[in-house]
């Protein structure tokens, strides 16, 4: 099958971690045997005109069997919603014109996010299925969008053929607020994971202490700071650790809490990044935690579970689909009580957690295969109802 996909956001050589999960699924496509091209308008904020300005304009490159046409340029109209708008949809249109004519008509688009992708190809009047995937978090916040976004969404679901989420929680949210017709498919199919690359180590490595690992960005809306908290209350402390590993905004204020909590020999921090980091660090830890506020997915579980790791994570957004009593512990958010419970849970009865099992369940869900496999099926149905 021939598939366009057509990111809202997209790795260029100045930001090569931006959308790097879009990348990974269109060369899942590819390797699974799909023609695949890659349409990439991003138009970046001016603030990061100095780090970005030799990546400005177009490139044109193959790389694991994916034909890519991306364009970056610079936001002239950073407090004009409509303005920039307005610029997107014509330079994405040239660029998707230039597609069409060197690669033919696709089976099917897959747009990833309405905004601002979906609502650009949805103004376009192209006679091929249109299949949309939705990430961003403010589908999890109340009143998350602007009425301007809000019309671009909805805009682009009456164009769409299929609809997806990452996760129930986002797809509840989708339906309660924006009206899916009742000739587009819905449908909530995880993110995936390299089950080949993430694996447990083929020997353990011996750890003196039990280790709770987190990988993420730092930024606020993680509630690292809440886990370093919280683990004071766990008690005997000395005999277990906190790895944080991933780097952001709120590095220096996570140390000052380490700090204030008396914790710096039990708090770690690795700034590094990087698909090797993590494994390495996983194939090392007892158990890894995300405890978001708001977290449309949770990659980082499954790439725990993957491992054989089992998890805590917040009983909001993706973890509920995710964690089962089998591989882990749900709690709830902003409960530091719970928390601290789920924690000397691990440490004190790690023999509830079969590692083999948790890594088997992990392939059933979330391999690639497994995803690729449900994301062909709703192609091909689009496809044919076209």
């Amino acid at each position: 099958m021939k598939i366009f996909i057509i990111p809202s956001w997209y790795p260029y050589p100045s930001n090569p971690v931006n959308g790097t999960f879009f990348k990974q699924h269109a060369e899942s496509l590819a390797k699974a045997g799909h023609e695949v091209t890659v349409v990439a308008e991003e138009i970046a904020s001016l603030r990061d005109l100095g780090k970005i300005r030799k990546d400005l304009g177009k490139r044109v490159y193959t790389e694991q069997n994916v034909k890519t046409y991306q364009h970056l340029a610079v936001n002239r109209h950073p407090r004009r919603p409509q303005a920039f708008y307005r610029r997107y949809v014509e330079l994405l249109k040239a660029l998707l014109d230039e597609a069409l004519e060197h690669e033919g008509k696709p089976d099917c688009i897959h747009v990833h996010s309405s905004l601002w992708a979906g609502a650009a190809v949805a103004s376009y009047e192209l006679g091929i299925p249109l299949v949309v995937s939705e990430h961003l978090k403010e589908f999890l916040i109340y009143d998350g969008y602007t009425d301007f976004q809000k019309k671009l969404i909805q805009k682009t679901y009456d164009a769409a053929s299929a609809v997806i989420a990452p996760s129930t929680a986002v797809m509840k949210r989708i339906t309660q607020y924006f009206k899916v017709p009742e000739t587009c498919q819905t449908h909530v199919v995880p993110n995936m994971v390299d089950t080949a690359f993430f694996k447990p180590a083929e020997k353990k490595t011996f750890v003196n202490r039990f280790t709770f690992l987190i990988v993420a960005m730092l930024r606020p809306e993680k509630r690292i700071d809440k886990i370093i908290e919280a683990f004071i209350g766990v008690g005997n402390t000395h005999l277990a650790k906190i790895r944080i590993v991933g780097d952001g905004p709120e590095y220096k204020t996570l140390l000052e809490t380490a700090r204030r909590c008396s914790l710096t020999r039990q708090v770690e921090f690795i700034r590094e990044t990087g698909k090797d980091v993590v494994l390495k660090n996983m194939q090392r830890a007892d158990v890894c935690m995300l405890c978001s506020k708001m977290e449309t997915f949770g990659v980082t579980l499954i790439e725990a579970l993957a491992c054989g790791i089992p998890v805590i994570s917040g009983n909001i957004g993706g973890g509920t689909d995710i964690v089962t009593k089998s591989n882990g512990i749900l709690v709830p958010v902003d409960n530091p009580v719970a928390l601290q419970d789920a924690m000397k849970e691990m440490i004190e009865h790690p023999e509830k957690f079969n590692r083999k099992a948790i890594r088997e369940d992990a392939i059933a869900r979330f391999d690639v295969k497994v995803v690729i496999g449900k994301l062909e099926k709703i192609y091909e149905d689009v496809k044919r109802e076209t």
